[in-house]
């Protein structure tokens, strides 16, 4: 039986940023476990640009070392603001291979308790027992869609974290529900790609930040792009 002080589940942003830290503290026994920056690669769309700011962009790195600017003198990848979901990807990728080159790529199964602390099963049938288990599992599994749609199939009603690619809504019409940023930008990428997005709002006016300050808006949203459509408050 392997045993850790320290399971981590997810290898995104925050299970990186979690790792590295806690393997900066001497004696403690951390292991990680997933593919980094899965999620932002595979399910997020295409063309999609951050909405956070240069300093909430940077994965926290306990040396200050692994910060984007560093990425770009290394990588040689200039980045800009709004960064690139691809860059994004890359940089935390780049970020991974520094920090914690040991990371598992296996899949945690299941968690349980253990006399010891928690029992952890890994995809290929190991088990691991640790004093604690840091959850970083992102919001994939937890995708959440109103019940007034469970009736209907996935091809007429589905998440944002099901589309990587909006080409397919191409000549449709499609209406997307929520004023952040996944509804936002999923809107502005399905009209880019052809689709007749709109939008609406539990609100008459949404919140969005830009250059550090809150912005509103009660009519129209643009898109990096300068693409517009329309929103509707419910």
């Amino acid at each position: 039986m392997t045993t850790c002080d320290v399971t981590i589940l997810g290898a995104g942003p925050y299970g990186l940023a979690a790792a590295n830290h806690l393997k900066q503290i001497k004696g403690l026994d951390v292991r990680i476990f997933g593919e980094p920056m899965s999620f932002w690669e595979r399910n997020m769309p295409a063309g999609m640009y951050l909405r956070s700011n240069w300093t909430a962009t940077q994965i926290a790195d306990p040396q200050h070392a692994l910060t984007l600017e560093n990425y770009q003198m290394e990588s040689g990848n200039h980045l800009h603001l709004p960064v690139p979901l691809d860059r994004f990807v890359q940089y935390g990728q780049w970020y991974q291979r520094k920090a914690l080159p040991d990371l598992d790529r296996r899949q945690i199964t299941r968690i349980e308790s253990d006399p010891k602390g928690f029992r952890t099963t890994l995809s290929d049938g190991e088990a691991i027992v640790s004093k604690r288990v840091v959850v970083a599992a992102g919001i994939g599994p937890f995708a959440w869609c109103p019940p007034a749609f469970a009736g209907f199939p996935s091809s007429l009603v589905s998440h944002t974290s099901k589309h990587s690619d909006f080409k397919k809504f191409a000549g449709k019409q499609v209406l997307t529900i929520g004023g952040g940023q996944s509804a936002l930008e999923s809107a502005a990428l399905l009209h880019e790609n052809g689709a007749t997005a709109e939008v609406i709002v539990r609100s008459h006016r949404i919140n969005w930040l830009q250059d550090g300050f809150r912005r509103h808006s009660t009519t129209v949203w643009a898109s990096s792009r300068n693409d517009f459509f329309m929103l509707r408050p419910t």
